[in-house]
């Protein structure tokens, strides 16, 4: 698999990402942000850079998500939620708060790839039984044994995985972004992530076997992860 990524300002390194080169754009900036660059031409951008079967992930939550989701709407798609336990300064007693993120699923044009097996293991409650029948006003069918699938769950509309404590800089969980690697991008494919962080989306593509194309403003982050990846390799 390939690695590239280099230290950078997002706005100015997607315009040299080569056309027509990416299965999966992941974009996870500061929220506040999203204004901007959406009107400075950043998305267009990342379009532009798209394959015609390629997908876009877009990281955002209340009340940063109103005006994306209206710049974006020419290519939604579906709307994902992610929520987490927050472990902030006041925690009830008796349950922790808990808190959600949206995530926009966007896609180029009709040719779009999709998976729609996560790679999750199924939770420990699901057995394999056999489900009730079915009844739709006239309409009845027999219910059908369970069978578990080798490529794990379907997709869902709403995940919880709690954020990672130990991260130098705030990170999503790699759980996460495996699965929409696993889903919105081929075997083999290219994921761009021009906002790269922590590098939860290259450690994830290191695992699914995908090249990795990206950028981040901080030295020190670009700096960790590829000192990181020298130590795995050797």
């Amino acid at each position: 698999m390939t690695e590239q990524i280099v230290c950078a300002d997002a706005r100015d390194f997607i315009k040299d990402v080569e056309p027509n080169s990416i299965d999966l754009a992941v974009l996870d900036p500061n929220y506040n942000d999203w204004d901007d660059l959406c009107q400075s031409g950043f998305m267009h951008d990342v379009y532009a850079a798209m394959k015609p079967t390629g997908n876009v992930i877009c990281f955002t939550k209340q009340p940063f998500d109103h005006n994306l989701r209206q710049f974006v709407n020419p290519l939604f798609r579906r709307e994902i939620i992610w929520s987490f336990s927050n472990g902030g300064a006041w925690v009830s007693p008796r349950m922790p708060l808990v808190s959600f993120q949206k995530l926009f699923w966007l896609a180029v044009t009709d040719q779009f790839y999709f998976n729609p097996r996560t790679g999750l293991e199924y939770a420990p409650a699901t057995q394999s039984m056999k489900r009730g029948t079915k009844v739709f006003g006239d309409y009845c069918e027999e219910g059908k044994e369970f069978v578990k699938s080798e490529d794990g769950t379907w997709l869902r509309d709403h995940y919880h995985f709690n954020k990672p404590t130990s991260a130098r800089v705030f990170a999503k969980p790699i759980e996460l972004i495996q699965t929409l690697v696993t889903c919105f991008s081929p075997p083999g494919g290219v994921v761009l992530d021009p906002f790269f962080g922590s590098g939860v989306v290259g450690d994830a593509c290191v695992n699914l076997n995908r090249d990795i194309v990206g950028c981040e403003i901080d030295k020190a982050s670009v700096e960790a992860f590829m000192s990181k990846r020298e130590q795995m390799l050797f």
